[in-house]
């Protein structure tokens, strides 16, 4: 079961800026916040942790941070564009109709952690470290998730038109609900994956078959 974040009743209005530079002075977390249409600053070579915070309509841009952990969040209608979370940590976090196309997960850990409506083609989740994994009503055509570590992962109505799991085996992943056309990946990871008999059909052309018609 996905736990949700922890948000406190009362959360401060700030700037993402002033919130951050404050943290960094003091080398606090920056913590029970609500930013609303705010840009993520340059953060190059820092380390920083967001606890209990909102975002809603804010920018993120690659800022060059060397790692970032978000606990307790949510991100709302946040543009995520191209947005480099390698080796980020997120815990107990929601992303509800982000956009976030081509944002880098990669090496990262990725813990009850939910996606829902959120326009995700191209992202990276290659050698991420993910349990208890939600995407719901998820645009994802030709995302990756190469040696993809999941535990508890659940997609529902989610595009994954050539979506690439190599090297992931998806033995107990159901993807019935979603569409799988051209999906890449190696025939001994299709062991124990949930799809219906049409989408079996379309994987069946890994396997070197060729099925003829009545």
């Amino acid at each position: 079961m996905i736990q949700s974040p922890n948000l406190p009743e009362n959360l401060t209005d700030n700037m993402l800026e002033e919130a951050i530079e404050r943290a960094l002075n003091e080398g606090t977390d920056v913590e029970n916040f609500r930013f609303y249409g705010d840009h993520l600053p340059e953060l190059s070579g820092e380390i920083l942790e967001f606890i209990g915070c909102s975002f809603e309509r804010c920018t993120f841009a690659d800022t060059g941070a060397e790692r970032l952990v978000f606990v307790d969040c949510v991100f709302e209608k946040c543009d995520l564009n191209g947005m480099n979370f390698h080796k980020a940590t997120f815990q107990r976090t929601y992303f509800s109709n982000c956009r976030m196309t081509g944002v880098q997960f990669s090496q990262g850990t990725v813990m009850n952690t939910s996606f829902r409506d959120c326009q995700m083609d191209y992202v990276n989740f290659s050698e991420t470290k993910a349990q208890h994994l939600s995407f719901r009503r998820c645009a994802m055509k030709e995302s990756v998730f190469y040696r993809f570590n999941w535990l508890d992962c659940e997609m529902e109505e989610c595009n994954l038109h050539r979506a690439e799991f190599d090297h992931t085996p998806l033995k107990g992943m159901d993807l019935s609900a979603c569409e799988i056309e051209g999906m890449v990946t190696d025939i001994l990871n299709l062991r124990g994956l949930k799809v219906t008999a049409a989408q079996a059909m379309m994987l069946s052309g890994m396997l070197g078959l060729v099925i003829k018609g009545d």
